[in-house]
């Protein structure tokens, strides 16, 4: 099997890490210096978009509107039978472009690896972030069994814990509020902080809280406009739930304040 990784910041380089000890990795990118790590490393066997061709599967790995673009420039070079996949974090605007773009004999079904690090670049890649993460499968109209399966064997490849099966919408409105609301949350809690002792006095709450408010600023800003209808409803419910608390304690109401304590321990406690 030979793949061909689009981008090799973060995630396509970690791909590459990953899957170079199963398939024969090609890649590219559009930083030299990077194309010249991931040879040094042996992520890829050779770097170029001549290389493309003739690769049994695309993953493409560069931000959403980029992936849109590269397919634009590049689609002469994809071969009837080929899997195309992405990585993108999230799915409806962008597979719904690509879809226009690509022909019929393209066998089309994105992905969501649920991983990453507070670090951009290939300097910080690293395969083993995808141990026991979850994997999400994304389906499009071009998506034949082909490819499903092959996205199923490469999640086992990589170590991801959960795979599932979601449409476009789904995926974004859900993403919308594990992984865009907590960011905002993040980005906001430290941006709020006007103490000059908050070093000295923060312990593992406010720490697990932030760690993710080290964020690419590019690709965040792309991920929350694209998907601002779903982020913006959960950030509606999520400030009606944090008004009962802040009432709940205007008012002096034990009750009220204690009934949504045990109401999230509860839930929490069922997540696994």
């Amino acid at each position: 099997m030979k793949v061909f990784i689009a981008g090799l910041g973060l995630i396509g380089a970690s791909y590459a890490s990953g899957l170079s000890k199963h398939y024969q990795v090609y890649g590219y990118d559009q930083d030299e210096r990077t194309c010249n790590v991931a040879l040094e490393k042996g992520y890829v066997k050779a770097i170029g978009l001549n290389h493309l061709s003739m690769c049994d599967v695309v993953i493409l790995a560069f931000y959403p509107t980029v992936n849109i673009e590269f397919l634009k420039s590049h689609k002469d070079l994809f071969k009837s039978g080929q899997i195309l996949t992405d990585v993108a974090g999230t799915k409806s605007f962008m597979m719904k472009e690509i879809e226009k773009i690509i022909g019929d004999d393209i066998d089309y079904c994105s992905h969501h690896p649920m991983a990453g690090k507070e670090k951009k670049g290939i300097d910080f890649s690293d395969d083993q972030i995808f141990k026991h993460a979850n994997f999400i499968i994304v389906p499009s109209i071009k998506t034949k069994s082909k490819s499903q399966a092959f996205l199923k064997e490469m999640g086992d490849l990589l170590g991801f814990k959960k795979q599932s099966v979601i449409d476009m919408e789904k995926h974004d409105k859900l993403i919308g509020f594990t992984s865009q609301l907590p960011h905002a949350m993040a980005v906001a809690l430290v941006n709020a902080d006007d103490f000059e002792e908050t070093q000295a006095f923060t312990g593992d709450s406010y720490r697990d809280l932030t760690r993710i408010a080290m964020i690419n600023e590019d690709l965040w800003t792309e991920l929350f406009f694209e998907n601002k209808c779903y982020l913006l409803e959960e950030m509606d419910k999520f400030e009606r739930a944090f008004d009962l608390i802040k009432d709940a304690i205007k008012r002096e109401d034990k009750a009220a304040l204690k009934a949504l304590f045990i109401a999230s321990t509860e839930k929490r406690g069922r997540f696994r």
